[in-house]
């Protein structure tokens, strides 16, 4: 992601970058639900962070579900950019100049 950031910060793309940013964050959302596999653990991960069931019961392995709410509790955005390391692209400067980087 930090390559791919740099290549493009030279163009006025942030609301691209920032529509790629939420695509990347859901797309590892599906994957981690993915592999827990059963709503049961879902609802375990969300009693570890303190909430209260009666949670709804998703289907496990779909692209809709990784965006609903049950999905953004478990696993937030701040645990995924905070304690996996991802790289927020939206906090990319762009729109930078060749001048800038000192090249004439």
């Amino acid at each position: 992601l930090r390559g791919f950031a740099n290549y493009f910060r030279v163009a006025n793309c942030a609301r691209v970058l920032k529509q790629m940013m939420s695509w990347i964050r859901r797309r590892l959302r599906c994957l981690q639900l993915k592999q827990w596999k059963k709503p049961s653990r879902l609802h375990r991960r969300l009693k570890q962070l303190g909430y209260r069931p009666p949670f709804k019961f998703i289907k496990m392995q779909s692209w809709r579900n990784a965006a609903s709410p049950l999905a953004h509790l478990a696993i937030p955005n701040a645990y995924l950019h905070d304690d996996l390391r991802l790289l927020d692209l939206t906090q990319v400067k762009t729109g930078i100049t060749v001048l800038e980087f000192g090249v004439s």
